[in-house]
């Protein structure tokens, strides 16, 4: 059958390559998952009773089923989240006006860059960053520009000296940050205000593993005065509270932004599964769960603690990055790489990342994906059920 051509585009971009590793490694037997960062805790359970009592049942989902969503989002969940913002860390955000709910976080983020760029126009990443960022700014027609980031104390600390030539339109960070752990400091964001000011940039935070900050304490960029105006909060349900397959998220900005963001919301997905709204409103509104996620957060920073003491530089381990945050380690393996004679010419986490799966039967995701720097690293999981972690925990203290 001779078919009319597929976007070349499209078609010239790479598969969602953690996930392509993940499914992989699920077709080993026995395999020790700390490759996909999908949460083995959650939801809370001080949550269940509201959800199956209000939610789960028939009324309720003929009542979700039988219209479309306004385009921002129902009222009294843009309301939670505002109360969320306050109570968690003093923002006060005005919820008619400045919070848009989404389809999880990546739409919120694709919104984000549709919003502040037109077709052709350079959108800042950071080295390591979310490999998806790309990947979606490729597909929209954005132009990503890798900047990569000095490993210190700080590492935005010295944005302005980046040397970035004032030609990009909004720069994208992720912290608690995915893969490292990063989480930025106080000194990150002034750093951060002083480069977007004197570039012109839309700052798009994206925070959707705000509530696991473990080791240095987490600020939305909004909450930050001199950037409250030119930054744009990406946030979900789907880590926070363990339900990824729920796909409610949000994008909290200037009003302006948020009028924007709707239309294009409205033009493109007719607003969200109203059922999954109200479960995420019986979510955020449980205030007893901010212990839970509290809690979550602890045990994030032991298992941490826990891969740091047993992946030691004897064991061709460098910790160049300890994880401050989110659901991930990242350490640096080329000296395993070549202990091992292992080479591959995605680099040594790649090496090595095959080489564990092989012989040990753990999985996990080689840095390459998450930018050329980076191709040193190796991203392992925190977010396993107990088992699975001590399991993991077992194989590597065994190399």
């Amino acid at each position: 059958m001779n078919l009319p051509e597929l976007s070349p585009q499209l078609l010239s971009l790479d598969g969602y390559a953690t996930k392509a590793m993940a499914e992989k490694a699920k077709s080993v037997p026995g395999v020790i998952n700390m490759a996909f960062g999908e949460p083995a805790f959650g939801p809370p359970c001080s949550s269940k009773q509201a959800i199956e009592e209000m939610d789960l049942n028939w009324g309720a989902f003929l009542d979700a089923s039988k219209r479309y969503e306004s385009n921002r989002g129902m009222p009294e969940l843009r309301a939670a989240i505002a109360h969320y913002y306050d109570r968690r860390y003093g923002l006060q955000v005005d919820p008619d006006s400045e919070i848009l709910i989404t389809h999880g976080g990546v739409e919120a983020i694709s919104l984000a860059a549709l919003v502040t760029t037109d077709p052709g126009e350079r959108v800042l990443i950071t080295d390591p960053s979310y490999m998806l960022y790309s990947r979606a700014l490729q597909t929209l027609g954005r132009q990503p520009e890798c900047v990569s980031r000095q490993i210190t104390e700080h590492e935005y600390e010295n944005a302005p000296d980046w040397g970035v030539n004032g030609k990009a339109k909004a720069l994208i960070v992720n912290s608690p940050e995915n893969p490292s752990g990063y989480v930025l400091s106080d000194k990150d964001f002034a750093g951060l205000s002083d480069f977007v000011e004197k570039q012109g940039l839309w700052l798009i935070h994206d925070e959707v593993y705000d509530s696991m900050a473990f080791a240095r304490p987490h600020k939305p960029a909004r909450a930050v005065s001199a950037l409250n105006d030119r930054s744009i909060l990406i946030n979900s349900f789907s880590k926070k509270y363990g339900v990824p397959g729920l796909r409610i998220g949000w994008m909290c900005a200037p009003a302006p932004v948020i009028d924007l963001a709707a239309k294009l919301h409205d033009y493109m997905y007719l607003g969200v599964n109203i059922l999954s709204e109200r479960i995420a409103l019986r979510l955020i509104s449980d205030e007893s769960a901010d212990k839970w996620m509290d809690e979550t957060s602890d045990l994030l920073g032991r298992r941490a603690n826990q891969l740091i003491e047993t992946l030691i530089p004897e064991k061709g381990f460098v910790w160049r990055r300890k994880p401050l945050g989110s659901m991930f380690a990242f350490p640096d393996v080329s000296d395993l790489a070549a202990r091992l004679g292992q080479e591959n010419a995605e680099g040594a986490g790649r090496a090595v990342a095959d080489w564990l799966l092989e012989t040990h039967k753990v999985a996990a995701i080689p840095g390459f994906v998450y930018g050329p720097t980076s191709a040193s690293s190796l991203r392992m999981i925190l977010c396993s059920d107990d088992e699975t972690f001590e399991r993991g925990l077992a194989a590597l203290a065994s190399l």
